[in-house]
């Protein structure tokens, strides 16, 4: 089967399709699983070929899923400690034990000239990537989306808020020049997950938090638009499709995100003041949308309450000839009520 008679791959190519496909995002938590697969029931299909980093994909499909992100593939393991209770990760990020600080070691040229942390997955777990991709699309029909690291989020965090946003004002030619750092690095990550039979890519950058964006559309443009559009033409040369994911408030960034050439945009959180019914309407068939069941909503509303609320972002994308992919915001956490997340799936069936 060509990979692009999928409903999923015609809706990234900007196309309506009467089936709306349904996007897990990243594998759920194990207890979210765990307890789904009892209360309905979900089995694995027990293929080992279908097991990646200890997660059964099987159950993903058995749950009712058309596409999952796979995020184990941007960076191999490592980095080193700080006075025994700090952790510095391949990122340059700084961590107390699970908690990112906000702060980061980049903040002289001679640390990013002579960093050794950086590196992609060893050929070890680049080769079992091939046969488990063939296997989802061939025994599953699902589409596995290799997860690739931002830009604008690895640059600030690996410099820390205080100092990126010092350098913003006083020293933007470090900004940028720890930008080209991971630029360079996401362009050979790509070349390499393509050589392994990856097709989708979805880049995770949370361009804004609730209600507003990092920086402007100006300054945003100035640091990130000519490396994004070099990102997306690489991808785009091989027939190749790629989505942006950003939480927070980007409603008036998707402009600039149609015009670098991204397929979809992933999550368009409500909780942050994302309307999408407005997207909807504005932007019509420009680009395809994914997400905006918000995960706050998964877990306090009501079935009926997601149910309703699928049936009206279905019509309202319909009526306005614009592409949707049903999608949580974020990835299931052990918080999610599994009958949500089961009214989700079975409403976007029966509705579209």
């Amino acid at each position: 089967m060509n990979r692009f008679e999928s409903c999923f791959l015609k809706n990234l190519n900007k196309e309506v399709t009467e089936k709306v496909s349904l996007y897990c995002t990243g594998y759920p938590e194990v207890d979210f699983v765990r307890k789904y697969s009892i209360l309905y029931e979900i089995q694995s299909i027990n293929n080992s070929d279908l097991i990646l980093c200890n997660n059964d994909y099987s159950i993903i499909k058995n749950m009712g899923f058309d596409v999952i992100s796979i995020w184990e593939y941007r960076v191999k393991p490592g980095g080193y400690l700080i006075d025994g209770q700090k952790r510095v990760d391949p990122w340059g990020r700084i961590y107390k034990e699970n908690w990112y600080q906000n702060d980061g070691v980049f903040k002289h040229d001679n640390i990013i000239d002579n960093w050794q942390y950086l590196n992609p997955p060893d050929n070890n777990i680049l080769k079992k990537l091939n046969p488990f991709l063939k296997k989802c699309k061939k025994t599953l029909n699902i589409e596995p989306i290799l997860s690739i690291p931002g830009l604008f989020e690895k640059t600030w965090q690996s410099m820390g808020l205080i100092h990126f946003s010092k350098c913003i004002k006083r020293n933007i030619e470090f900004v940028k020049k720890v930008r080209d750092f991971f630029f360079n690095y996401v362009k050979n990550l790509i070349k390499l997950l393509q050589k392994e039979g990856s097709y989708l890519f979805i880049i995770a950058d949370d361009c804004a938090y609730k209600n507003g964006q990092f920086l402007s559309n100006e300054m945003w443009r100035k640091l990130f638009f000519e490396e994004y559009t070099e990102i997306v033409d690489l991808i785009h040369k091989k027939d190749h499709k790629v989505i942006l994911h950003s939480d927070g408030y980007i409603s008036n960034m998707i402009s600039l995100f149609i015009e670098i050439g991204f397929d979809a945009i992933e999550s368009l959180e409500p909780a942050s003041g994302v309307d999408i019914f407005s997207l909807f309407k504005k932007f019509k068939s420009q680009i395809c949308f994914i997400g905006n069941l918000d995960i706050s909503n998964l877990i306090y509303k009501s079935p009926q309450d997601i149910k309703s609320y699928v049936k009206k972002l279905i019509s309202s994308a319909k009526s306005h000839n614009c592409p949707l992919i049903i999608s949580p915001t974020q990835q299931i956490n052990s918080k999610v009520k599994p009958e949500n997340v089961k009214a989700m799936i079975d409403a976007t069936k029966l509705f579209s």
